[in-house]
């Protein structure tokens, strides 16, 4: 893989990083916000009115960035070669992967979740445990993003 290819798969990793978390982020504040769940008070205030629907379009962003982190992870794991278990990258590297396997099986349930809500339930409908939902999505991509920067600088 070229030094630009190398550096564009990269961008792109880190960009849909920056998007998932950040829309965690986002999510689970606006969520948590007084009013944020009701019609007319989160309107007013600026932020959204319908909870399902800031669920909705993060659940879409997600999906859309994890798919680009997965194949930029390959491509990041291709242009390092194949790594082992062995020693402490490949030891990290391993725990790394376990846990996105476990926090891309989480996000299944969450983005259920989300749909169903969106669908079953009336407006304003599972405000609390949509911004449980995403402020866990951000805590665990901030060790993913821990483990990250220790396969990438030791």
């Amino acid at each position: 893989m070229s030094a630009a290819t190398s550096l564009l798969v990269r961008f792109v990793h880190i960009v849909g990083m920056a998007l998932v978390f950040g829309g965690a982020v986002f999510a689970w504040t606006t969520l948590r916000a007084p009013g944020s769940g009701t019609e007319g008070a989160g309107d007013s205030a600026g932020v959204v009115g319908d909870p399902s629907t800031l669920a909705t379009t993060y659940e879409w962003v997600f999906w859309a960035a994890m798919g680009a982190m997965v194949v930029t992870g390959v491509g990041n794991l291709g242009a390092l070669g194949p790594p082992g278990p062995s020693g402490r990258w490949g030891t990290i590297l391993t725990v790394k992967l376990l846990a996105v396997t476990a926090f891309v099986l989480g996000s299944f349930v969450r983005t259920l979740v989300a749909l169903r809500l969106r669908r079953d339930y009336p407006v304003g409908a599972g405000r609390s445990l949509l911004a449980k939902s995403y402020g866990a999505t951000a805590a665990a991509l901030l060790v993913l993003v821990a483990l990250a920067e220790v396969l990438a600088h030791g």
